[in-house]
């Protein structure tokens, strides 16, 4: 165990003094003050400033599409409810042509307000397929007609 302390003793004086064994010279600080420049020159600002305001009217522009788009949302989400109330307009009008073409609401209109009756025995009319028809039905119904 003493011969690895040894080694990294030796490696560590190695890496303090480098390969010529020769101690590092620290060097003193100035007692000059730094300069505030950060080595930005007129023409980096200038650039600088044009990206940031360059990238102020890209966002804005973003703001003004998506104010846009929510508008457009808005007509449509109008648009949908206008659509569902005319579906439900063509609904009710498609309930009342079914109940108004109702068979029995039609029997009992014709019967009440227009007085119509069910045919009796004697004027019942039934149709016979033996019987042998004009091959002029329009003239034979003229005939009957102006005759």
């Amino acid at each position: 165990m003493m011969a690895a302390e040894k080694w990294y003793e030796y490696q560590e004086s190695y890496r303090r003094y480098g390969i010529n064994m020769r101690p590092v010279i620290v060097k003193e600080k100035s007692s000059k003050p730094r300069s505030t420049n950060t080595g930005i020159n007129p023409a980096d600002k200038l650039r600088l400033l044009l990206l940031t305001i360059l990238i102020g009217i890209l966002c804005i522009g973003i703001i003004i599409a998506t104010a846009y788009a929510a508008s457009i949302k808005v007509n449509i989400n109008n648009i949908i409810k206008e659509n569902a109330v005319i579906l439900n307009e063509i609904e009710h009008l498609n309930v009342k042509i079914e109940s108004a073409s109702n068979i029995q609401i039609v029997e009992a209109k014709a019967t009440a307000e227009l007085g119509m009756t069910y045919p009796t025995a004697s004027q019942l009319v039934y149709i016979d397929k033996s019987e042998i028809t004009s091959k002029d039905f329009a003239f034979v119904m003229q005939e009957q007609a102006y005759n």
